[in-house]
């Protein structure tokens, strides 16, 4: 096996690299779960179990109090949503999510603060009105609730009593206030854009709960990655100062008006950098997934009720796909040095199952870059020296410092 680089930060996944050199890529471990490492196998295996998958029924159903009706496939809301997704990363709401995020920052200006928290926030936030447009003042800061119970969670582990009664409450209020604008939405006949528009027409199919459901989905997909994403770039940014150059150099070259258009030819240092920063720090490392049914696909057996594991931190850090894969290198991305990786890189999750928000998500980032470089420099405290936590997801640690508005930003 290749010598991996020891001062890199990455999970030592050396012993699972061996174990799928010596025996193949499909594993079997504890507990009958089933390690799928091929990156065409892992896509077919995903989409065998999630083609029949529906809309889960809610109490109304299981106590027969709504008529029978045929159950609506996973798929089908997917596509409502991925359409939507692609409408929303248009110029007009890029603008609009561009200045949220640049309000978000400037209140936050000046003190010393947590920068991993910062960017979840300036990432996350700013995102509720793509889910829910018009809310007011009240509403917004009821799904706020909802979101810092995703933070508590998946950043912060607190599991503790207190905090589990709490995000029950905030749940609860959030899902009322899902509920109020759907019910509130089925009686105005104007559009939104918004997901919410998206699944508007599900209502008489699947009724207000279940619906409320899918939104809360989005929602919370919108409350996790996306802000630890963030957050792995602006530590980029601070770990290599070389491309925080290159990529102001390229996003304060074009108007503001430009870049709500997302011109990624004009962008290609910033997009090689998002590109690395994710392969290197994916979002979550691995999915672990209940099989629905019995799967069969190329030879694999999972019987329903079991589990199979799928991991986009080791196809993106496998020397099969990658050169010096532990090394964090943007320019692996130019045309002339790219090397196919047979589907290994999943930036925002296996295509069966990717983020419906990916086009939103993808925007974001690039904005967020923008933002970062042209309009805010960010000085980050020395002691203790930063480091990224490698356990199931990334995300920088003792990562502090002072966010200020950069001189003749504007």
């Amino acid at each position: 096996m290749a010598d991996r680089s020891a001062g890199t930060e990455v999970i030592s996944i050396n012993d699972l690299l061996e174990r799928v050199r010596q025996e193949g890529p499909v594993l079997n471990f504890q507990n009958d779960v089933v390690g799928i490492f091929d990156p065409a196998l892992a896509v077919k295996v995903d989409k065998a179990n999630t083609d029949q998958h529906t809309v889960p029924d809610s109490l109304i159903d299981y106590l027969g109090l709504r008529g029978a009706a045929p159950p609506v496939a996973w798929r089908e809301v997917r596509a409502l949503l991925s359409e939507q997704g692609g409408r929303l990363a248009a110029p007009e709401q890029m603008r609009a999510l561009y200045l949220r995020m640049h309000a978000f920052l400037s209140r936050r200006c000046g003190a010393v603060q947590d920068l991993s928290e910062l960017s979840w926030w300036a990432i996350s936030e700013p995102l509720l009105p793509l889910l829910i447009d018009g809310m007011d003042a009240r509403d917004t800061d009821a799904l706020i609730g909802e979101q810092k119970t995703r933070y508590s969670g998946i950043v912060l582990q607190d599991f503790g009593v207190f905090r589990r009664l709490l995000n029950l409450h905030l749940s609860r209020r959030a899902a009322r206030t899902v509920v109020r604008h759907i019910k509130r939405r089925v009686r105005d006949t104007r559009a939104h854009d918004d997901f919410l528009q998206s699944l508007l027409p599900l209502v008489g199919r699947i009724g207000v709960d279940r619906v409320a459901y899918l939104i809360s989905t989005v929602l919370a997909g919108m409350s996790g990655l996306p802000g630890i994403t963030a957050a792995s770039l602006l530590y980029a940014l601070h770990r290599f100062p070389e491309w925080q150059a290159r990529i102001r150099a390229e996003t304060t070259a074009l108007p503001l008006e430009t870049l709500y258009t997302l011109p990624m030819r004009e962008l290609p240092c910033t997009s090689r950098f998002i590109k690395e920063t994710i392969r290197v720090w994916p979002g979550l490392f691995a999915l672990r997934r209940p099989a629905w049914h019995d799967i069969e696909a190329e030879g694999v057996s999972i019987k329903k009720g079991a589990a199979y594991e799928l991991s986009s931190y080791y196809q993106h850090h496998s020397p099969e796909f990658w050169d010096q894969p532990d090394v964090f290198d943007p320019d692996r991305w130019l045309p002339s040095r790219r090397q196919p990786n047979k589907g290994a890189y999943v930036p925002f999750g296996f295509s069966s199952r990717a983020c419906i928000g990916s086009a939103v998500g993808h925007a974001q980032l690039v904005l967020f870059c923008a933002l970062i470089t042209r309009d805010f420099d960010i000085q980050v405290q020395a002691e203790p020296a930063p480091w990224m936590k490698l356990e199931g997801f990334a995300i920088p640690i003792d990562f502090k410092g002072v966010v200020t508005p950069r001189a003749g930003a504007g």
